[in-house]
């Protein structure tokens, strides 16, 4: 290679090729020698048309930007440019100073974040729901107590007279108005019944001897003749149908006073629901003799329902708004009503009564279940914030958290803005009146958020059926 050729190569940036030529040490035609592999060398090494060792045709310098990698993938342009290819054959579409920055940024929570939980692990973990409700009051005291029946909400079913009883209802069950309760055998009605008819039966057969004494009397005036005996016994005869109506009367009032709870068929009384409600206790047993008066079965009115508590005396009671906290299944709900403060106070606890009527009562609630009173106050309101239960509030590595229920198995991670906690509440900004949040499994649900949104290195996960957390995806 003459020193003209070798500057020719370097200009065009190639590394100069040496063949291998004849032993004889001879000089070919440029177009007739062969590469030490036995390939044809189609021109000379300058040139851009040349052929490597692995029989490869290098169409241009590689200086030029469509080399090929070692793995065969072509490179589109510079490394420093935004278009090359990795080796894995994926485009790179920016540099990569710019991807690492996004990602370190989003090791930290969303705004919004779903994940998902199937009903029997939901069911496992005992989650439970509460729905945000509107309130420009803050929450100023929580009350905890259970759901009583009021007095005026108890029905005791009494004998109205001695005798035999047969049930047709058992404890703890749902009645409606108008069924039948229980049947009396009672001697002592079929007596009322049989002197309420003697007595009717004594005064019409009285009122009929009085018309006949009254018609005969008539005769003889007629006549012109007076009988004084004849109206002596019209006189006494007048006295008995007025004995005999009062007894009548007393006779019918008695069995009246029987009848009103029941109806008498066949020497028997069938007694039936007055209301709708739940029979509390039945007293007797199946078939027993009763006295009059003695109490068969107690029947509540569910409808009636309160809650009660008791607070120290001392205790303020003026408060802006009240809202019963009650569960019903795995929602709890808020419900509006009226407070009531007893105004003594008992000296052996200095305590005294409060109770709550709420405005409705939701399916399912029962006398002795335990629920929540949150009290509120003009002087707590703060702009913006809603109080909800402390349990809803999630600590997801440094922010605050709340779990929204978006579906039957979906739920989304909100970041709020949260003021101090007071009274079992804490005043919360960033969530919507009528969303329902998790107050119950709101911990567990931080697990299985997306790898880095819980704001540690803990990878990402799903729960099992049994409440168990595994680690990654199923």
């Amino acid at each position: 290679m003459n020193m003209k050729h070798l500057y020719f190569s370097i200009m065009l940036g190639l590394a100069p090729a040496f063949c291998l030529h004849s032993a004889r040490g001879e000089q070919p035609a440029p177009a007739e020698h062969k590469h030490e592999d036995g390939s044809a060398c189609t021109a000379d090494h300058g040139h851009d048309d040349h052929q490597h060792k692995a029989g490869e045709i290098c169409t241009q310098g590689h200086a030029h930007e469509e080399h090929r990698h070692a793995d065969g993938a072509v490179c589109t342009g510079d490394h420093e440019l935004e278009g090359h290819q990795h080796a894995e054959g994926e485009a790179c579409t920016g540099d990569h100073e710019r991807e690492e920055s996004a990602e370190k940024n989003s090791s930290q929570p969303g705004d919004m974040i779903p994940v998902h939980v199937d009903e029997k692990a939901r069911h496992s973990l005992d989650m439970r729901f509460e729905k945000v409700e509107e309130t420009s009051h803050g929450a100023a005291k929580t009350l905890h107590g259970q759901m009583v029946i009021p007095p005026h909400a108890v029905t005791t079913y009494a004998l109205p007279a001695a005798g035999r009883v047969t049930f047709n209802v058992k404890s703890a069950q749902q009645v409606r108005k108008g069924e039948l309760l229980y049947t009396l055998a009672s001697p002592d009605i079929v007596e009322m019944e049989g002197n309420a008819s003697q007595a009717r039966a004594a005064l019409d057969r009285a009122a009929a001897e009085l018309g006949t004494l009254r018609e005969r009397r008539a005769q003889l005036e007629k006549i012109g003749t007076r009988n004084s005996e004849l109206n002596t016994s019209i006189q006494f005869k007048e006295a008995e149908i007025h004995s005999l109506r009062a007894a009548l009367n007393a006779s019918n009032n008695k069995l009246k006073l029987v009848m009103e709870s029941g109806v008498l068929k066949n020497n028997l009384l069938y007694i039936y629901a007055a209301a709708d409600g739940s029979v509390q206790s039945v007293n007797m047993t199946q078939g027993a003799w009763g006295e009059q008066g003695a109490p068969a079965l107690v029947m509540t009115n569910k409808g009636d329902l309160e809650f009660t508590t008791t607070i120290y005396g001392t205790d303020p009671v003026h408060y802006a708004k009240a809202r019963l906290a009650l569960t019903s299944g795995k929602n709890t709900e808020l419900l509006n009503g009226s407070l009531r403060v007893a105004e003594q106070v008992d000296p052996a606890t200095q305590s005294r009564a409060l109770y709550f009527t709420p405005d409705r009562i939701p399916e399912g609630t029962h006398a002795g279940q335990l629920a929540r009173l949150d009290l509120y106050s003009h002087d707590a309101a703060a702009e913006g914030f809603i109080p909800v239960p402390n349990s809803a509030v999630v600590k997801v590595g440094v922010n605050d958290v709340v779990f929204i229920k978006a579906g039957n198995d979906t739920f989304v991670m909100k970041k709020v803005e949260t003021l101090p906690s007071r009274q079992g509440k804490t005043p919360v900004k960033g969530l919507m009146p009528g969303q329902t949040i998790v107050t119950k499994g709101g911990y567990e649900l931080k697990y299985i958020l997306p790898t880095g949104e819980a704001g540690s290195k803990k990878a990402a996960g799903h729960f099992h059926a049994d409440g168990q957390f595994h680690e990654g995806e199923h």
